[in-house]
């Protein structure tokens, strides 16, 4: 019976030891900086049960390392098409960051997706054919100015299809997703389409007039009667169309500029539609799991 309880407890005393070790697992970008990295008996593990399994055999000042994947997109080349937004680069360089991927950015300010005329060259439909097919990811992000500008086509319809010399925002759309699919995803390039954050109350047409009793109604483009809604609506009723990818950063990403309306200090925007760099970080954070997935649709790993 005595050697049944000094057995008991001797389990015990391991059990707490193996607890104790497993307290002191770190990620390998968690491993405290104050440490100096030379001084650590450093374990590499795959998890805490690893730990318990082995801590007999650990000195007292061990650290249990778990090693932290790399991203796929890591070295590799993607191309991100866009207006202003992108341009400026603050969730591109964001997104570079995280993976490591090679960003090249294909974003040109004040543009549109849709061409307004046959002049407008600065348009999406008519710069996705200068993005070379050695990228291994096509990233599209744009439709505000469609949107927020007066000088914007008129807004058309589904059936308007591709027809050239139509120039509409249906048909727009219509012309920029099919050669994006032609050139990129026929070739098994993956394209995603992301729907665009809101537009936000203080630059073009507001998305929302907020009234001084806090209700509000929302806000019409002055040469189509469209709401931001509906332009939204239209990208991904056409990218559904052509089966393209699509990530729903208006409904989804946590960015929404009528959240710091009057605010002296914006988190997230730096004038109540592009982001700032916390912005730019957490719209990135946000992609990066779903675009690991469309890694993994596409290429093997």
């Amino acid at each position: 019976m005595r050697a049944q309880s000094l057995f008991l407890m001797l389990m015990l005393c391991l059990a707490a030891r193996a607890q104790q070790y497993a307290t002191i697992l770190y990620r390998q970008a968690e491993v405290p900086h104050a440490v100096p990295v030379a001084e650590i008996d450093s374990v590499v593990v795959k998890d805490v049960a690893e730990v318990d399994a082995t801590y007999f055999a650990a000195q007292k000042d061990t650290i249990y390392v778990v090693p932290t994947r790399e991203s796929h997109w890591k070295g590799q080349r993607i191309a991100f098409l866009g207006d202003s937004i992108t341009e400026y680069g603050q969730y591109v360089n964001s997104f570079a960051s995280l993976t490591g991927c090679i960003a090249n950015n294909f974003g040109v300010s004040a543009t549109h997706m849709a061409a307004r005329n046959s002049s407008d060259t600065g348009s999406f439909e008519r710069r996705y054919s200068t993005i070379p097919v050695s990228n291994k990811m096509v990233i599209v992000f744009g439709g505000t100015n469609d949107f927020g500008h007066t000088d914007t086509a008129e807004f058309g319809a589904f059936t308007d299809g591709p027809k050239a010399g139509k120039y509409t925002f249906y048909a727009g759309l219509h012309r920029l997703f099919k050669g994006l699919y032609d050139r990129f995803m026929k070739r098994g390039i993956p394209v995603v389409i992301m729907l665009p954050i809101h537009h936000g109350t203080e630059i073009d047409a507001k998305e929302f007039i907020i009234n001084s009793d806090k209700s509000f109604v929302e806000g019409t483009n002055a040469t189509t009667g469209k709401t931001f809604r509906e332009y939204v609506d239209a990208i991904r009723e056409v990218a559904s169309y052509y089966s393209l990818i699509v990530l729903d950063a208006y409904s989804y990403s946590g960015l929404s500029p009528m959240t710091e309306i009057g605010s002296a200090n914006r988190k997230f925007f730096r004038d109540g539609l592009h982001l700032n760099d916390a912005g730019g970080e957490r719209l990135a954070r946000w992609m990066y799991p779903q675009l690991e997935a469309v890694y993994e649709m596409f290429y093997d790993f």
